[in-house]
């Protein structure tokens, strides 16, 4: 069965921050990893409920 999932972005550089410690705010591309990852995981939940599952 082929899937039309969007691919996920690749991983911000491991040794990237998550957050500023200055800040405490989320870096730039963590966040949109994280938002994609969690947009992904969405899509696949709801089309492994459309399938009964």
């Amino acid at each position: 069965m082929s899937s039309t999932l969007a691919a996920l972005p690749q991983l911000p550089v491991p040794t990237e921050r998550i957050a500023d410690p200055q800040t405490g705010r989320v870096n730039q591309n963590w966040y949109q990893y994280l938002k994609a990852l969690d947009q992904h995981i969405r899509e696949a939940e709801k089309r492994i409920a459309a399938l009964g599952g």
